[in-house]
């Protein structure tokens, strides 16, 4: 099969080309290619398929419910043009947590966007406010405990570097082959350089859970915005992180070291109203989900949504495609996508002029189209 007439996002820039793709994978990529089944993308955007690295739910389902709840999360995702992601599963006590991974497991190879790992959403927090109370230090019996045993597929977990023992634990799990990440804390600049010498490569939805800058104080924030190592995940949504502070981190970092999430919940696809959360009021309005008393609980923007948000606040197409599709392969590694290339897969992305989902492919199948 080969995809025609279409504006080939690849390196930054965009290029009149083809693309063809056999068995799931990229064959050729160049002008003029012959095939007996040709999709004409009508002069539209194609991308690699987008990879969200936080994730935690979708229309309604949540992945602690059941493994057939983790599969209608991933079958809906396409519709997004995302064609990989990171189950983000909120970590409780250890016997729940342990099913909730479990759930995931089997799930895993189901129709619908790849689960391409795990990325268990920790309490390794030092943040004062009651939001975020709990303090608890990392370790790895507590880290094997609550992944049930096994690293084999956990791609990436969080800690505050400033609380007890988080330094040789980020040491101890890059011995693992995980990625360790940096998020809710009151550390030092000095301790986020730390932390990156000691191989943490990521920063968890970037100025969420972090401290307000304050010129006295060496503080986390600045330092991570200065560490040309570290990647910054945001939720770019036009909720989570004004306009001025995504100007600051790409500034700081470039265009490059900016990972979009969705940050998203069991509300995205979900009509807008009132629910009731595990006993508590929240309502889900203009695209984000509070506490009756106004406090932004969580995300309920689609990955594609954010793209667009990004377009209408001013960002470049070359920026927004940088940005929301080959920058998340690149941090993890991830050489079979993530990226319009030769051998890679075929996951892809047709999109319009505004961003919204035409056809998405997952390794040469059809799993969405517009109607």
């Amino acid at each position: 099969m080969v995809i025609k007439n279409a504006k080939v996002f690849i390196n930054g820039r965009y290029l009149d080309i083809d693309v063809q793709f056999k068995d799931g994978v990229i064959t050729n990529i160049g002008k003029d290619l012959a095939d007996d089944e040709v999709i004409d993308a009508g002069g539209n955007y194609l991308y690699p398929g987008m990879i969200d690295t936080h994730i935690h739910g979708a229309k309604m389902c949540s992945y602690e419910d059941s493994a057939d709840a983790v599969r209608t999360i991933a079958g809906m995702l396409p519709q997004f043009g995302v064609t990989s992601f990171l189950a983000t599963p909120l970590v409780r006590d250890v016997e729940t947590t342990q099913q909730t991974m479990r759930n995931i497991r089997e799930a895993k190879g189901c129709r619908g966007a790849d689960i391409f790992g795990i990325f268990p959403y920790m309490p390794y927090r030092n943040r004062s406010i009651a939001y975020y109370a709990d303090h608890t230090p990392p370790t790895p019996e507590h880290t094997l405990a609550v992944c049930d045993n096994d690293l084999s597929d956990v791609k990436m977990i969080f800690c505050a570097p400033d609380l007890p023992g988080a330094m040789e634990w980020i040491s101890w799990l890059v011995t693992q082959g995980v990625v360790p990440m940096i998020a809710y804390t009151e550390g030092t600049t000095e301790q986020m350089y730390e932390a990156a010498d000691r191989g943490a490569r990521i920063v968890d939805h970037f100025y969420n859970g972090l401290p307000l800058m304050d010129h006295h104080f060496s503080g986390s924030t600045v330092g991570l915005l200065l560490d040309k190592r570290l990647y910054l995940q945001m939720t770019c949504d036009g909720v989570h992180v004004a306009k001025p502070f995504i100007d600051l981190a790409i500034r700081c970092k470039g265009v490059e070291k900016i990972i979009p999430v969705s940050d998203s919940s069991k509300y995205v696809g979900m009509p807008e109203g009132v629910y009731e959360d595990n006993g508590k009021t929240v309502i889900f309005k203009d695209g984000a989900v509070r506490s009756p008393e106004g406090k932004l609980v969580t995300g309920a923007n689609p990955y594609d949504a954010n793209m667009r948000t990004m377009k209408r606040l001013g960002y470049s197409m070359e920026d927004i495609g940088t940005m929301f599709t080959e920058n998340a392969a690149r941090c993890f590694e991830l050489h079979d996508r993530g990226k319009i290339e030769i051998g890679r897969r075929a996951d892809l992305v047709i999109m319009d002029s505004e961003l919204h989902v035409v056809q998405t492919f997952v390794q040469g199948e059809s799993l969405y189209k517009a109607e």
